[in-house]
């Protein structure tokens, strides 16, 4: 049973397809179909059953692929600690983020990081919050960062903190002087917002209700790089953390208004990692560095 075969097992199980699989790993897909079929002739069983959504784990298949997942751990952390015998001088970093994340403050940090140890190298993938969570608890990512709405049993809590939204405007906007703002002054301007399933909706729509405010979005957009051009070209605002902006709030090129509201709207912010994993010495020191990018804790973070 070589490593490459359960790799291919994972991918398959992760995409759904084999064309899937092999568009994320690079490798021919006629390779990634004969390691499995290999690999069902010297367990004698089906890995997979094909289902018209795709390819599923068989029972045999699960059992396959927990072993897959815990034996490519093993391997991972046999290679980091061998790099740790050269420091920080090489090493790989898997991060999960929500798009919240991804646009601000975790390329920044990456940045910051590589500045100091160019030897790292980074791989990152933008998923919803929820999925965040799951990758890290599968083993397919280092460190997790993302907005929670509740606690997760599945993963190992590095940081643990809320922060408020924010009305985010074009420096000349009539609100953009205003120390704070009320929900019911947003009403008279295009306003732009998240899509129903992402926290960041769910936490303004519950506190629009409690005040029994109605605001019709102008624009709604899944994707939140695509409300910043509307906000600095309109009399618009957008609703998000003030953490997805630092930077162009910091050069002057948008502005945050505080949003005071009967109802809070502070979403939680973790940073995950896998349970009962000895994370290698280069994913413990960038660790580090994110979460000191991040607003302190009470308990002075992680």
């Amino acid at each position: 049973m070589n490593v490459s075969g359960l790799r291919y097992v994972l991918a398959v199980a992760r995409t759904g397809s084999i064309a899937a699989a092999s568009t994320h790993l690079n490798i021919a897909a006629s390779a990634i179909s004969r390691q499995i079929s290999n690999l069902e002739s010297e367990l004698d069983c089906v890995l997979f059953e094909r289902r018209p959504r795709g390819m599923v784990l068989s029972p045999a298949g699960e059992l396959l692929a927990e072993h897959a997942r815990q034996t490519l751990l093993r391997a991972e952390q046999v290679a980091a600690d061998i790099q740790e015998l050269q420091g920080l001088a090489r090493g790989f970093i898997r991060v999960a983020t929500s798009e919240g994340f991804a646009l601000d403050l975790l390329p920044n940090a990456i940045a910051g990081f590589h500045a100091a140890h160019p030897g790292i190298r980074f791989e990152v993938q933008m998923l919803p919050p929820a999925q965040v969570t799951h990758v890290v608890a599968a083993g397919d990512a280092d460190i997790g960062i993302t907005f929670a709405l509740a606690p997760s049993s599945l993963v190992a809590v590095a940081y643990d903190n809320a922060v408020e939204m924010v009305a985010l405007s074009a420096p000349d906007h009539p609100l953009a002087r205003r120390p704070a703002i009320r929900l019911a002054d947003l009403k008279p301007y295009p306003i732009a917002v998240p899509t129903l399933d992402t926290t960041a909706r769910r936490v303004f729509d519950a506190a629009c209700l409690a005040e029994g405010i109605t605001i019709e979005p102008t624009l709604t957009a899944n994707i939140l790089s695509a409300l910043l051009p509307f906000v600095r070209r309109t009399k618009g605002l957008a609703l998000m953390s003030a953490l997805t902006v630092q930077t162009p709030v910091r050069l002057g090129e948008l502005v945050c208004i505080p949003v005071h509201a009967r109802m809070s709207l502070m979403r939680g912010i973790q940073v995950q990692v896998m349970r009962d994993r000895k994370l290698p010495h280069a994913v413990q020191a960038f660790l580090r560095q994110l979460v000191a990018a991040l607003p302190p804790t009470e308990s002075g973070g992680f």
